[in-house]
């Protein structure tokens, strides 16, 4: 063999290999497994790092094999199809006030405490299904932890898969957790968790989608509630006066972080009541024990000194008294088709009371019923649309409508 012809071979051996090595160095897998709660946290936190805050993203929940809910999101819009109870609710944001809406109302609300319940969605799924096994970084007796993370690279993309095991024996009696999830080039795209425990066993799975999302808002026309109210010195100094002048037993406490929210009906008149908590009132209400049998009593012991810090007067939204009264003599049919809203009713024998809803102030309705309705049979609001009113009245305030700001 000439020298040229070994050279020409050397040479073409050479190329096969640089690209043999070549297509082999775009091909790894690594794979990583952990046995202390310390080492499994760290993988988890790294695994699911931003994951609840991504935007576009839909994220389909499946409980034991029936979808439960999908939540999307697109920008400040937000979908949540409850397939639970069958209903689809919208939140979105337009000049700096966030809102609620569902398909069946005319009127957004402005609710920036329901926008942002919903908007946390996916970070209170993961927190329920991983993340909050890990809050607290002590070690607890009878718990074991293990994880496995497994990246296989091929052809430029990167699937990932994180499985993590905890497992608890107490009283003789051991669980196990199990959470697989997925990602694809460091995007979350599944989950799969379970809890098993003796002959019990339940199963969530969570699909995560992120291209092609949309959300498309129904039609609606926004109703600026704050031409219809304005902040006014306080006719009492604090809850507790509130409630002596009122001749009320107990206020509705509404909370929003450290600053608590009560209205009152006063010579005809609609006041928000607002006060903060102070470190210790908000550490010792946020101790109570919601199950004791006077938490109620508790709970005002707490607040109702808290000295008023705010007045709202929103008379101006609801309805006065010679409206209510012209509506004697109508069905509630023609309120409904008015734009009132469905609230609830009591029938019986003794007594019938229609509770209907305008601007989120809620009215109840006595009514005479049709002839021959059976209190006692299966009928729906809808059956009530012929009971004849004839008293109407102001009865509460939506916590919807709260904290008028």
């Amino acid at each position: 063999m000439t020298n040229t012809l070994k050279k020409t071979v050397l040479s073409a051996l050479g190329a096969l290999m640089i690209t043999s090595l070549c297509g082999c160095s775009s091909e790894s897998t690594v794979e990583v497994t952990v046995d202390t709660k310390a080492e499994v946290k760290k993988l988890v936190d790294e695994f699911y790092a931003g994951a609840d805050e991504a935007n576009p993203m839909e994220m389909t929940t499946v409980a034991d094999g029936t979808q439960s809910g999908i939540f999307t999101r697109d920008g400040t819009k937000i979908k949540y199809e409850d397939s639970v109870n069958n209903m689809v609710m919208y939140m979105f944001e337009e000049n700096g006030k966030k809102y609620f809406l569902t398909e069946d109302m005319d009127q957004p609300t402005e609710e920036e405490y329901t926008y942002e319940m919903y908007n946390s969605t996916p970070k209170m799924i993961l927190t329920m299904t991983i993340l909050g096994y890990f809050q607290d970084e002590q070690e607890e007796e009878g718990f074991t932890y293990s994880a496995t993370k497994k990246d296989v690279t091929e052809n430029d993309q990167t699937q990932s898969e994180l499985k993590v095991t905890i497992t608890v024996e107490q009283d003789g009696e051991k669980a196990e957790l199990t959470s697989i999830g997925t990602k694809t080039d460091d995007k979350l795209n599944h989950i799969s968790f379970s809890i098993t425990q003796g002959e019990q066993k339940m199963n969530q799975e969570l699909d995560i989608k992120y291209d092609g999302i949309s959300v498309t808002l129904p039609e609606y026309e926004i109703f600026d509630i704050s031409e219809y109210y304005e902040h006014t010195d306080s006719p009492f100094k604090s809850f507790e006066e509130a409630k002596k002048t009122t001749g009320k037993e107990t206020l509705s406490y509404t909370i929003y972080d450290n600053l608590v929210v009560a209205v009152v009906n006063h010579d005809g008149r609609l006041y928000q009541l607002s006060a903060e908590m102070d470190e210790a009132t908000a550490e010792a209400y946020n101790g109570l024990d919601f199950e004791a049998d006077d938490y109620s009593e508790q709970v005002d012991k707490l607040l109702d000194p808290l000295a008023i810090t705010d007045c709202v007067d929103f008379t101006a939204l609801s309805l006065d008294q010679k409206t209510l009264d012209g509506y004697v003599g109508k069905k509630i049919g023609e309120l409904v088709d008015e734009g009132f809203g469905q609230n609830g009713y009591g029938i019986s024998e003794e007594s019938s009371e229609i509770y209907l809803d305008r601007n989120d102030i809620v009215y109840k309705f006595e009514v005479t019923l049709p002839e021959g309705f059976d209190t006692e049979s299966d009928f729906e609001f809808e059956d009530l649309y012929d009971c004849v009113i004839t008293k109407g009245s102001y009865f509460d305030t939506n916590t919807s409508l709260l904290p008028l700001k």
